[in-house]
C-alpha cells in the first residue's frame, strides 16, 4: 500500500456511495446519453422520459459493472499483497470487495424483495467485465485500444441507438474511457489524508466527475457556434 494511505471496511461503503452518486440518476451516465442525442442530432433518444430513464438505469449499471471491475484489479496493489500472493493473503481483500459489492446494492437502492437475485446478476456479469480485465492487461507488449474485447462498448450502444450501431459505439468506448479514469482516481483517493488529497475525496469525485461533461458541453457549443456562423454567412435569396 502507498506510504501514508489506510483502508478500511468503511472506505468500501464510501466508495460505492461516491461511484452511484456520480454516475446514477442524474449523472455522468444520462449526461452521456443527453450528449449523445445532442451531438449526433438523434433527439428521439432523448424524446421519450420513460424510456430514457430506463435506460440511463441499464448504462449505469452497466457503468457500474466495468468500475467493479477495476477496483476488483486494484485492490491487491491497494493492500500491498504480492502478485504472487496466496488464498489467506488475498483474504482481507476479498472481505473489502464483498462488502463494497454489498454497498453498492445499498446505494442503488434494489427493493427488498429483489435484493437477492439483483446482487446475483450482478456477479454473474461482472465476471465478463472481470475476465476481460484480465486477458486485457496479460499482453502489454501489443498496443491495446481501452475497448479491447471489452463487452461495454457494444452492450452501451445496442440500448444506446442500436440503429446507428457503429457511432453509437464508438461514443461507449469514450464513455468507457472516461469512466475508467473516473473509477481509478476516486479509488485512489480512499484512504488517504486530506493533506494528501489536495481536496477531499467527495469533493475530488465531483471534480473527475464534471470534467467529462465539461468536455461534453465544449462540443455541444462549439457545434452550435458553428451552425449559427453558417446561418449568418448564408447569402440571402436574390442576390
Amino acid at each position: 500500500m502507498a506510504a501514508g494511505r489506510k483502508l478500511f471496511l468503511t472506505h468500501a461503503g464510501e466508495l460505492a456511495h461516491l461511484l452511484v452518486r456520480a454516475i446514477a440518476r442524474d449523472g455522468m451516465a444520462m449526461e452521456f446519453v443527453r450528449d449523445y442525442a445532442e451531438r449526433h442530432e438523434r433527439r428521439k433518444i432523448v424524446a421519450n422520459p420513460e424510456r430514457l430513464r430506463e435506460m440511463e438505469s441499464t448504462i449505469s449499471r452497466e457503468a457500474l459493472l466495468l468500475i467493479t471491475a477495476e477496483v476488483r484489479r486494484l485492490l491487491p496493489r491497494a493492500f500491498g499483497v504480492p502478485g504472487d500472493a496466496g488464498p489467506d493473503e488475498l483474504a482481507f481483500c476479498e472481505v473489502f470487495f464483498d462488502e463494497f459489492l454489498g454497498a453498492l446494492g445499498r446505494a442503488l437502492e434494489w427493493r427488498f424483495f429483489e435484493a437477492e437475485a439483483e446482487a446475483q446478476a450482478f456477479r454473474r456479469d461482472l465476471e465478463t467485465y472481470t475476465r476481460w480485465r484480465g486477458r486485457d492487461l496479460l499482453a502489454p507488449s501489443r498496443r491495446r485500444d481501452a475497448q479491447d474485447g471489452s463487452p461495454f462498448p457494444d452492450r452501451c450502444a445496442i440500448l444506446l441507438d442500436s440503429a446507428m450501431m457503429e457511432q453509437a459505439r464508438r461514443a461507449a468506448a469514450e464513455f468507457q474511457r472516461d469512466l475508467l479514469r473516473f473509477g481509478t482516481h476516486v479509488f485512489a483517493q480512499l484512504g488517504r489524508r486530506p493533506s494528501q488529497r489536495g481536496t477531499s475525496t467527495e469533493g475530488g469525485a465531483r471534480s473527475v466527475k464534471r470534467r467529462p461533461g465539461r468536455a461534453m458541453r465544449d462540443r455541444a457549443e462549439t457545434r452550435a457556434a458553428r451552425k449559427r456562423a453558417k446561418r449568418t454567412n448564408r447569402p440571402s435569396r436574390g442576390r
